[in-house]
């Protein structure tokens, strides 16, 4: 799942927040509090971290009642707050559990002021929440709780700086604040700091180098950042695939390892390894009902013309209770019934988008400018684009042939002939023949509200950091980050900054 507010949203919360345990654990107890991460908070962390959320409770129960004054349950008790609201978007649920932040405030206050936990499980909090709040669109909330969270570990680590655990959300929080969009600019400025990504991905990356102390601790949230860091933030999406492909992650009993792989594959044209993904997960009623599953699975079937991915996307909207890619999912099943020949059905999702969900994330702002459009995708070039996205390149190629790019009827039609053409041969090693096809996009959308031309840009971009033409590379992330008002524009932008910024450009 692009990355601030879309999987900000999920990606870079969920694995911070870990906790499950809604009451008050500290207040009937009257002797020393301590931080005490014993061998049932590990195995309810395990728990949490898998999504099996009721296991982690009921552990957290029986460690409140043997041992009162310890505080770590209090820590991992934001975790079933934090899942839920990330995952569902339930606004009812947001203002029944908003209070929650405070009340475990109080109680880890309590605690002994000399260890570290006592400021990182505090930070940590304060973390956790400015990920929800910007979730559920409390701008300036957010902001202020991750000043406070980044103030916290950096006088963490001044006081202890052996403390390794620090070491993977100060870094994850140095990195995002030197690619925070426009709009979040101000969150920076609070901070009075330019976040440097690469010095924050090293800081994780030792982290998991380490296995002594507290880096034993907390290592699978230190992975999954490891890997959202180094996929998003650095690009290096082939290192993520080898570190996957050659580490002993449990893809199957881990639903947090499950969704990590599924999202990277699905963004990665690897629709096909995101069905078999999916397909071998442990599916167990002890797991937490996670309706993004679902959403995937039809992500993935779409891709491949499948109609069973119909009922799937039925299902994620039947049981998700949020607002956010709810527009999008009609969109691609109007996509769906409209390339593969089923005009009726196609309208009937295009106008289901207009009065569902909310345009908050980028794709569902796609989605509805897609809905108040008189205009339908060209059928041919919407199948080619659905098969290129799954890395079912052939038949995207087959489809392309059918066409004459200079009598297409569309500016627009024309615009997305160019990149797909472009994308076919990037995502398959041609890159000769794809820069003549992004540079054509790049003259031809420059000013277009379709995210055809500023795409064009950040992947020229990529390909010539790549090739170590730094300075072509910055020019073209810079070419990127001028165009205004396009689709993705957040999402997008992002990555550019983050491109420059590890090229040691200035923006």
């Amino acid at each position: 799942m692009p990355l601030l507010k879309r999987f900000c949203v999920i990606v870079f919360t969920v694995l911070l927040c870990f906790g499950a345990f809604n009451r008050g654990i500290a207040s009937v107890y009257t002797g020393k509090y301590v931080f005490d991460f014993n061998n049932r908070c590990k195995e309810a962390y395990q728990a949490f971290i898998s999504l099996r959320i009721q296991e982690g409770n009921a552990l957290l129960q029986a460690e409140q009642r043997e041992n009162p004054n310890n505080l770590i349950p209090v820590f991992l008790a934001n975790y079933d707050d934090c899942m839920t609201l990330l995952f569902n978007g339930d606004a009812k649920e947001f203002a029944k559990r908003k209070e929650h932040l405070s009340v475990r405030l109080d109680q880890l206050e309590e605690g002994d002021k000399n260890t570290p936990w006592y400021r990182y499980t505090k930070a940590a909090l304060y973390f956790q929440w400015a990920m929800v709040h910007i979730r559920f669109n409390e701008y300036f909330s957010a902001g202020t709780s991750f000043r406070k969270s980044f103030l916290l570990l950096k006088e963490n680590q001044k006081f202890f700086p052996s403390f390794r655990n620090n070491q993977v959300l100060l870094g994850a929080e140095q990195a995002l604040v030197g690619t925070i969009p426009d709009n979040y600019k101000w969150i920076s400025s609070l901070l009075g700091m330019k976040g440097d990504v690469k010095k924050g991905v090293a800081q994780v990356v030792d982290f998991l180098n380490h296995r002594d102390g507290s880096a034993s601790l907390l290592r699978e949230e230190a992975i999954f950042f490891y890997c959202y860091l180094k996929y998003n933030l650095l690009s290096d999406h082939k290192a993520v695939w080898t570190y996957m492909n050659e580490s002993d992650l449990d893809f199957k009993n881990n639903l947090l390892y499950t969704f990590m792989k599924t999202n990277f594959a699905l963004n990665d044209n690897k629709a096909a390894i995101a069905e078999q993904t999916l397909n071998n997960r442990n599916q167990g009623s002890n797991y937490m009902e996670t309706p993004i599953f679902n959403y995937q699975m039809g992500s993935a079937l779409v891709l491949r013309m499948d109609d069973d991915c119909i009922p799937y996307f039925q299902k994620f909207l039947n049981r998700y209770s949020g607002n956010s890619f709810v527009k999008e999912t009609y969109e691609k099943m109007s996509f769906y019934y409209l390339a593969t020949g089923n005009n009726q059905q196609a309208v009937y999702y295009k106008n289901k988008i207009k009065t569902s969900g909310s345009a908050e994330v980028d794709a569902d702002k796609q989605a509805q400018r897609y809905a108040e459009s008189a205009e339908f995708p060209h059928p041919v070039l919407l199948k080619a684009r659905l098969f290129c996205d799954g890395g079912y390149f052939n038949n995207s190629l087959e489809q392309l042939k059918l066409l004459n790019g200079n009598t297409l009827p569309t500016i627009a039609s024309r615009l997305e002939y160019n990149y797909r053409y472009a994308r076919i041969y990037t995502l398959t090693g041609q890159y000769s023949k794809a820069i003549p096809f992004y540079d054509a996009a790049i003259r031809m959308g420059y000013n277009r509200q379709e995210h055809f031309a500023a795409r064009s840009a950040l992947e020229l971009g990529q390909i010539y950091e790549q090739q170590g033409m730094k300075d072509k590379a910055i020019a073209y992330y810079k070419n990127c980050l001028s165009m205004k008002n396009h689709d993705y524009k957040s999402s997008l932008d992002q990555k550019a900054k983050a491109g420059i910024d590890r090229l040691g450009g200035t923006l």
